[in-house]
């Protein structure tokens, strides 16, 4: 059996990451290419308040990453998303996707209500569904969300 490490990261070496890069640009995934600009240049480096990236690892080798940002979309500070998550197309279906949202959603609990993410592909929204996300409401920018806490300043409420 291999060990599945799932890491936080805090500087972003995109030499370790190029062929999931490569893979989820050959399967038409985008999001990807914008993570590594994006994180470059200072526009999303995952360290606001809140917030992190997480790589999952199998001997020393990267086969996932999935981020947790506040969420753009939604102007409420209590409004968290799952961003960039991707698999190893090899790793897929073996937990590691499980391992990395599970984590994402026990450090979202620390600090938001809600928890949103944007996914465009069956396979993904039935992921998703299996660990306890809905799709309803309909929020543009938004396809799935999973509500963390019930508070007074519900984010639910708002929209």
């Amino acid at each position: 059996m291999e060990w599945i490490v799932i890491a936080r990261i805090s500087e972003f070496e995109a030499e370790s990451m190029n062929h999931l890069a490569e893979e989820s640009l050959s399967q038409g995934f985008r999001f990807f290419e914008r993570l590594i600009p994006e994180y470059s240049s200072g526009l999303n480096c995952f360290d606001r308040f809140g917030e992190m990236l997480l790589t999952a690892s199998v001997q020393g080798a990267i086969v996932g990453i999935g981020g947790l940002n506040q969420d753009p979309y939604f102007n409420h500070p209590k409004v968290g998303r799952s961003r960039h998550l991707y698999v190893e197309s090899g790793w897929r279906k073996r937990g590691v996707g499980r391992l990395l949202v599970t984590q994402l959603i026990h450090a979202a609990k620390q600090h938001y209500q809600l928890l949103t993410l944007r996914t465009d592909t069956p396979a993904a929204a039935e992921f998703y569904q299996k660990l306890g996300f809905k799709t309803h409401p309909s929020w543009e920018h938004t396809t799935h969300h999973l509500q963390l806490s019930q508070e007074e300043d519900d984010p639910l409420s708002l929209y």
